[in-house]
């Protein structure tokens, strides 16, 4: 149980690390809600994965430096746990992200080039991100962000060639233009 518990602390916190970076591809599952189910459980195992390794270790100090980390990790891992709940919940109920809403998608060899208008809440403006999906299988895409512009809440994307395609950024307000940005796929 003891090489059981310490495997199972090293997967979590990869899990959790991985979720967290700023890699430039990333999975995602296609079900919205899903995304924020993971991130739920991960918020759950992280805690009792350290508590579980604490358990089965042979010194005092072990133990209770693992104790003392189970307590640091549950703190923020609850806090998380309760906001991706609450936005769960939202989803399931009402079938929609409103934090991540689907404008355009143009699909180009197999690829998804989809644009996204962001909102993360009333402290912020919203913006537009554009992201290059690919599906793995099972519910999951590999997810790159191509193009992103904050303050931004409406655009539209056009294929130009095979090669190229054309995303239309409204202005956001009146001392904002149009802008057009032309990507290379």
């Amino acid at each position: 149980m003891k090489r059981f518990s310490s495997i199972a602390l090293v997967i979590v916190v990869l899990l959790v690390t991985l979720n967290m970076s700023n890699l430039p591809w990333e999975l995602r599952f296609a079900a919205p809600q899903h995304n924020y189910l993971f991130v739920m459980i991960l918020a759950i195992i992280l805690p009792a994965s350290v508590l579980l390794w604490s358990l089965f270790r042979h010194t005092k100090l072990l133990k209770v430096s693992g104790f003392l980390v189970t307590l640091a990790a549950a703190v923020p891992s609850f806090i998380v746990f309760i906001f991706a709940a609450g936005d769960y919940s939202e989803i399931k109920r009402s079938g929609v992200d409103h934090s991540f809403v689907e404008l355009n998608r143009l699909n180009v060899n197999d690829d998804n080039y989809v644009l996204y208008r962001t909102d993360r809440g009333a402290t912020t403006s919203y913006g537009l991100v554009l992201r290059l999906e690919r599906e793995i299988g099972f519910g999951i895409h590999a997810v790159k962000v191509v193009h992103s512009k904050y303050k931004a809440a409406e655009g539209q994307l056009e294929l130009l060639s095979e090669s190229q395609l054309k995303m239309q950024i409204q202005p956001y307000d009146t001392q904002d233009k149009m802008e057009v940005v032309v990507l290379d796929i």
